[in-house]
């Protein structure tokens, strides 16, 4: 709208002002200079792409989502995330990242603490970690047959697994292990460190409470300073007893074997893979308890962290026909 003391040049008539109409006319153009760029700004602010905002700060990490082959780890997601189960669901590489995290061990979850990078094998195919304390072991069982345990121990190996017996994959039933009680006598003979694992198949609470049992009668007369493992496997097809068994329930059975191995003075440990360790168990459920891990390649490719590592089946060791299993472990 017009201001009413001015005349419109095209009617050809001169603009005549009082002296305070000058004042009016000013500040009117302002305003309405005012007015045009708050309306140009909207107009941009409308088409512009909003700012980019700080990322809120992560919460405690919790299991990470499993990574499928060839992923040699995830990243950490926030505690309040999903978690995933499909192996398919593998976030970017954070290798770096879990490289310098800290475990969560009792107070959080299992998150790996060991960096890929320092791990290396010497000219006899063991496993070194640079900056920390370990003992280099092998696992047995009767498949070994008759080891000369006084050359093992000449060998450079410091600890034993032994397998004290299985629970049969179909029927159910409770065996010991044929060579037990020659093999762990032969190693504590022979001054090695001595650790026991039973393989199990239970498919419930009730199964893995019998199998502790019959775990620790049958180690009670030795010296076992090492680890009690549960070691449950997956065993055949759809026709596997153990097939149906959901998540939770291995979780379950595995914390009743491990409470029994601890009630009764023992360091209770459970085996995995990666497999395992991705799909069957929630081992952020477990992180009370001592990991085993079993992968075999020279860098550890899993997002949690372990006890003791499982490296190699194919080792090399005096005193033991044909290849044995190879294991570092971590004394801090």
């Amino acid at each position: 709208m017009a201001d009413k003391n001015l005349i419109p040049a095209s009617r050809g008539v001169a603009l005549k002002t009082r002296p305070d109409a000058k004042k009016r006319l000013i500040i009117a153009a302002a305003v309405l200079v005012l007015i045009g760029a708050a309306a140009l700004a909207a107009l941009i602010g409308r088409s512009a792409p909003p700012a980019e905002t700080a990322p809120a700060p992560t919460a405690a990490p919790v299991e990470a989502p499993a990574p499928g082959d060839g992923v040699t780890a995830v990243t950490a997601v926030t505690a309040q995330a999903p978690v995933f189960d499909a192996a398919d669901r593998a976030p970017a590489d954070g290798a770096e990242q879990i490289a310098r995290r800290s475990a969560f061990r009792r107070d959080g979850f299992p998150l790996l603490r060991w960096d890929v990078n320092s791990f290396s094998l010497n000219s006899e195919g063991r496993m070194r970690y640079a900056g920390e304390n370990t003992l280099t072991g092998i696992d047995v069982s009767e498949h070994q047959y008759d080891i000369d345990w006084h050359k093992v121990a000449a060998d450079g190996i410091d600890f034993a697994m032994i397998r004290v017996g299985y629970r049969g994959s179909t029927a159910g039933g409770l065996y010991e292990d044929e060579y037990f009680k020659r093999n762990i006598s032969g190693a504590l003979q022979a001054g090695l460190k001595v650790g026991v694992y039973f393989f199990s198949q239970a498919v419930d609470d009730r199964e893995a409470a019998e199998e502790a049992a019959y775990v620790l009668d049958l180690i009670a007369p030795y010296a076992v300073t090492l680890p009690v493992v549960f070691d449950w496997e997956v065993v055949g097809g759809a026709d596997a007893r153990t097939y149906t068994v959901s998540r939770e329930k291995l979780c379950s059975a595995a914390r009743v074997f491990c409470d029994a191995v601890r009630q009764a003075g023992y360091e209770p440990m459970i085996y995995f893979t990666r497999y395992l360790g991705y799909r069957k168990y929630i081992l952020r459920n477990l992180a009370d308890y001592g990991f085993w891990y079993a992968e075999y390649e020279d860098t550890p490719r899993i997002a949690f962290d372990f006890d003791m590592w499982q490296y190699s089946e194919t080792g090399d060791v005096d005193g033991v026909d044909g290849g044995v299993d190879l294991n570092i472990l971590f004394t801090n």
